[in-house]
């Protein structure tokens, strides 16, 4: 493990997850300080000078999991670059990347397979089905672990999603029949693992969260897969990510990336250690940066 003078702060309030306790394990191996910043609540007016900033001003870096969205998270961004600390994770090259509608227009610009999506005024059967085939999926704009993600069939079954609706927009996908999916977690822009997504039984998702089962990738896709991974990761400006492919007929799709994956199972089914190559990456970052400006001053 090298740059191991960098301090490294965490914001996420979340509690007794693997994936970062998994993190603090490996920081406290390798004697990096790796300390978790929580925030019960956010100080809008003059957040720059709010007690948040003033506490991740202590560390060389900052690593961003979860709990801010939108304005907030990009705010943060801004105001970190300009007190010089660099943020991970911060969606800084593309800003609500967490939302379905934004990552479908990302993925068309750079050219990367996905699967058809429109955004159809008001929830209509025969406007989407007519795009998409009798059978689609509807999914909501933001959203995570498969949750209100539907299968859609015919206009009864549209109409109650629209009647129980949990968020304002939702975005109507093809539905790739007969196709593998699997999860490749990436770490600055390359591959690092991937494990195939087993669906539980009468569910389409293949969602860990909806019963879903991981297994060992096919030993001749994995290659490919980390590939189309990596460049997915490089298009998004992804620093750590967990990108959902759909395989079919030798091709890969992407489904959606997710920006603050978790890593149960990971390294059990691949033998991989993934929290030891994002620590490092986060050090490598912290030792550029500092390289950076160090040149530049």
């Amino acid at each position: 493990m090298e740059h191991t003078e960098y301090k490294i702060a965490v914001v996420t309030n979340s509690e007794g997850k693997q994936s970062l306790n998994d993190l603090k394990r490996t920081a406290t191996r390798h004697g990096v300080v790796f300390k978790q910043i929580k925030f019960p609540f956010l100080q809008l007016h003059d957040f720059e000078n709010s007690e948040l900033i003033k506490r991740l001003c202590e560390y060389d870096i900052v690593y961003y999991r979860t709990g801010m969205r939108d304005t907030v998270i990009d705010e943060l961004a801004l105001i970190l670059k300009k007190k010089g600390i660099p943020l991970v994770n911060g969606s800084q090259t593309h800003p609500g990347v967490h939302k379905k509608i934004q990552q479908a227009l990302i993925a068309g610009r750079h050219g990367i397979p996905h699967p058809k999506s429109y955004l159809i005024d008001k929830f209509n059967y025969n406007v989407a089905s007519g795009l998409l085939g009798q059978t689609f999926v509807a999914k909501p704009d933001i959203g995570a672990h498969g949750t209100d993600v539907s299968l859609i069939s015919n206009a009864e079954e549209l109409a109650e999603v629209e009647k129980n609706r949990s968020k304002d927009k939702y975005i109507f996908q093809e539905l790739i029949t007969d196709a593998d999916e699997y999860r490749v977690y990436t770490v600055g822009n390359r591959g690092i693992a991937s494990y195939k997504k087993n669906p539980a039984q009468h569910d389409f998702r293949a969602n860990l969260h909806a019963g879903g089962k991981i297994s060992k990738t096919e030993p001749e896709r994995v290659n490919q897969l980390l590939e189309f991974g990596a460049q997915v990761a490089t298009c998004f400006g992804a620093d750590i990510s967990g990108v959902d492919v759909l395989y079919k007929d030798g091709k890969c799709l992407l489904l959606e990336l997710n920006w603050q994956p978790g890593w149960e199972q990971l390294d059990e089914v691949t033998g991989t250690n993934f929290s030891e190559a994002t620590i490092q990456h986060i050090l490598n970052l912290a030792h550029q940066y500092k390289l950076s400006k160090n040149t530049s001053s």
